[in-house]
């Protein structure tokens, strides 16, 4: 995030994002949709009947002034003109967005959902009514003051708070504050003096009321009675401190620099913290939050001024940003004592909203649960980013369920039922990740998954490992496909039976038919005893189909697809579009010797074309080029059994060519190269075992280096080439990846470490780097070398 003490960003004007900000007394964010009447004026008699489409209402009202009023609102619903009051027309209105200009004169908007957003500039005086709802089941509260005295006195609640304007002398004002909370609770800040007062209907009670006692007096329901009858609180001994009302401990940070100090506490779980004014605190409710179970709080305290808080149990954690003294219980408080173990981290501490008011960003993404339970995400966006929280679309920040990376460009998050977590940001997305149900919508449209990750992502292995997930949550995207053999085959959980299949095929046209018929979400079974020959066409599977047989059910091969078609050109025998998957076949070519007449012979075994296709638990062998092609974003390979390709020139046991395809769970062999990719395009290997035999290194990244390749807990035994009997690499990178290469947890059967220099093929390293006189951008960890058995934790699971 941006560094606290700067100013706003003062850059050229861009598309301003509403964004979490503090709350001015005109303005209302993330407003309760729960009965609310709020009137600013008797204007508010005129609002009428609510209609079913819109069932709330807002009257704004300049008949009062000579002035001119500025506003601008935004509903989560739809807005329309109220058919009945005001002289607006239909032209202010944008779908949920509202903007516009009064003299003397009455606007008037009816609406559904909530007010996400009211920005009134002037004096007019406004009105809102959520449905037909009228306050029953309040608690209505007057604060008067004495005939010649004054108080200046703040009020909590845990449910919304209406200002009454139409009790004569004690009719609240424009002077009056009352504010939701972004931890949902409401506060109101206000004063009354010599004589006459204030009024306020409170729908969940009064939690707390400060002061204690003063030149005041209070009645409830129109019954008088005092602070302590009311909310329990008691005055200190001398009578005019209620600062520490039922808490053990107390904390106050005063700010001594010439700029502000923002700070963050937390307490020990039952602390029940509140805001207190001792150490002669103020309470500013435009700069503090206290989350709900009253464990945590946080805040900026201005130059000589001091904020401070009452709690329960034990300090777990304190932090300060610039020059403040720390309190506690009277006594200095020694920072470094924090954080103890009872803290739950620092990832709700930033991005409040006195950090990024008047924070402009480009583009925006938001993330709404629509499941039955939470749904987790992760966000990247390119480098420059900026990544900062928003409230657009009706989102809510919850401070102890997200999460910004130290350079704006990752964020994570947990969202329950029913919310909203969205960010603005500079650059473009790099990836998306959802755990559970949740609409996805990016600069207001709806966001495609399948289009993500983009070479500019960075990976997995970040989204793991916040407070709010459970100890053995893993990366999403980097677990394994568990559940069966490295492989495939005998023990592979996820098989297909020909009973769950739409048709099953043992003959070529049988195959070509059921194939140019099917449709999304078919299964083409291909017989358990079916040898058919594809021939020299190539055969596609539909979007969304499945290809299956049977191997690894009880022991089984798998139906067998094979040609003799030797081709001198890039094709195929199958090829997958969109969602489709191929599993449980044996798919054999014509061509699994090294030397070869037939030197250019080309050909795949599978075309990975689509998007977010699946290979797995096929045996795959005998083409020139490769058994599978990888084009297409998302492509996951596993639980296959690839073996002999080993063609001079090409011979690749998977080709990584588009994409970002994930190859895990897979036994190679006796391959030219049994990975090959790089190029303009990156790959996740891991979780492999590759045999003894190879007819050069094992996995390749091709030139010009690719953009990212992850290549971790694989188990690599060849050491010599199969042709020749000299060493080859495990890993050789040629060139230099845009991102990086990270190389790290495999067992490489090679007993030769990589060198402090590349030196290209001068070495047969297990790692080498070539075209390069440095090691760039390519990095390697916890690998072990040679045949002795390494820790548990490296290599292939075995």
């Amino acid at each position: 995030m941006p560094e606290r003490h700067d100013e706003p960003t003062a850059d050229e004007p861009r598309k301003r994002l509403p964004t979490a900000t503090s709350l001015s007394r005109r303005r209302v964010l993330q407003v309760s949709s729960i009965g609310i009447i709020g009137a600013l004026g008797a204007a508010g008699a005129g609002i009428g009947a609510a209609s079913d489409d819109h069932p709330n209402s807002i009257v704004l009202d300049g008949t009062g002034t000579s002035e001119t009023t500025a506003y601008e609102l935004l509903a989560s619903g739809s807005v329309a003109a109220h058919p009945d009051v005001g002289s607006n027309e239909l032209e202010n209105v944008n779908g949920s967005h509202v903007a516009g200009e009064i003299g003397q004169e009455t606007h008037a908007y009816q609406f559904s959902g909530t007010l996400s957003y009211l920005d009134v500039d002037g004096p007019a005086e406004v009105s809102l009514r959520y449905g037909d709802d009228g306050g029953s089941g309040t608690d209505r509260l007057e604060i008067v003051a004495a005939s010649d005295g004054e108080v200046d006195y703040e009020i909590t609640s845990s449910g919304p708070v209406t200002k009454v304007l139409d009790n004569g002398d004690r009719s609240t004002d424009l002077s009056d504050d009352v504010t939701e909370t972004e931890d949902g609770t409401w506060l109101v800040d206000g004063s009354t003096r010599t004589g006459s007062g204030d009024t306020y209907d409170f729908q969940d009670g009064i939690d707390r009321f400060e002061p204690v006692t003063g030149e005041f007096t209070l009645f409830l329901n129109g019954e008088e009675t005092t602070v302590t009858e009311l909310t329990g609180q008691e005055a200190s001994e001398d009578g005019t401190d209620g600062s520490t009302p039922d808490r053990e401990h107390w904390y106050s940070v005063t700010a001594t620099g010439e700029e502000y100090a923002d700070y963050y506490i937390e307490v020990e779980d039952g602390g029940n913290m509140v805001p207190s004014t001792v150490d002669d605190a103020v309470i500013e409710n435009d700069y503090h939050w206290i989350n709900d179970d009253g464990t945590k709080a946080a805040g900026r305290v201005h130059p000589g001024e001091t904020h401070a808080y009452a709690f329960d149990t034990l300090v777990a954690d304190v932090t300060i940003e610039g020059e403040a003294d720390p309190i506690v219980n009277g006594n200095e408080s020694n920072l470094d004592y924090y954080p103890r173990d009872a803290a739950s981290g620092d990832h709700w501490k930033g991005y409040f909203p006195w950090h990024i008011a008047g924070e402009e960003r480009e583009h925006w993404y938001s993330f709404e649960a629509t499941g039955e339970e939470y749904a987790d995400y992760y966000i990247e966006v390119e480098d420059g980013g900026d990544v900062i929280p928003s409230t657009i679309n009706g989102a809510q920040i919850d401070y102890e369920y997200f999460w910004i990376s130290d350079d704006g460009t990752k964020a994570a998050g947990r969202i329950h039922p029913g919310e909203t977590h969205a960010y603005a940001f500079d650059t473009l997305v790099a990836d998306v990740t959802i755990e559970g149900e949740a609409d996805p919508i990016v600069n207001g449209n709806e966001s495609n998954l399948y289009y993500y990750p983009r070479d500019s992502a960075t990976g997995d292995g970040w989204k793991t490992g916040f407070p709010w997930q459970d100890d053995d949550h893993q990366a999403s995207g980097s677990e394994s496909v568990d559940g069966g053999p490295i492989g495939g085959g005998e023990g592979y959980a996820n098989t297909i039976s020909s009973d769950q299949a739409d048709v099953v095929v043992s003959t070529r046209s049988e195959f070509r038919d059921a194939l140019s018929s099917a449709s999304s979400g078919d299964v083409v079974y291909v017989d358990g005893d079916a040898d058919i020959d594809l021939g020299s066409d190539t055969h596609t599977v539909p979007a969304g189909v499945t290809l299956a047989s049977n191997r690894g059910i009880d022991g089984a091969p798998g139906g067998r697809l094979y040609t003799d078609w030797k081709p001198d050109y890039h094709t195929s025998s199958l090829e997958l579009s969109r969602g489709a998957r191929l599993t449980g076949v044996r798919l054999q070519g014509p061509y699994y010797d090294y030397f070869s007449p037939d030197f250019y012979a080309d050909g795949a075994g599978v075309n990975v074309r689509g998007d977010d296709c699946e290979v797995d638990n096929c045996e795959m062998w005998g083409f020139a080029y490769a058994s599978v092609a990888s084009r297409g974003e998302n492509a996951h390979i596993h639980h296959n059994d690839v073996h002999h390709n080993p063609r001079d020139g090409l011979g690749y046991g998977v080709s990584c060519i588009g994409g970002h395809p994930t190859v895990e769970w897979n036994t190679f062999n006796a391959n030219r190269h049994s990975i090959n990719g790089g190029g303009e395009s990156g790959y996740t290997v891991r979780y492999n075992h590759f045999g003894t035999e190879t007819f050069s290194h094992v996995i390749d990244v091709h030139q010009p280096g690719g953009t990212r390749m992850e290549i971790y807990n694989n188990t690599v035994e060849a050491v010599e080439g199969a042709q020749d009997g000299d060493q080859r690499p495990a890993v050789a990178v040629r060139g230099v990846p845009d991102d990086v290469a990270t190389i790290y947890d495999n067992w490489f059967y090679n007993p030769d470490e990589p060198l402090d220099t590349p030196d290209g093929w001068s070495t047969r390293a297990a790692i080498i780097q070539t075209d390069v006189d440095d090691w760039t951008n390519v990095e390697w960890s916890g690998n072990h070398y040679g045949s002795s058995e390494p820790s548990a934790d490296v290599g292939h699971p075995r």
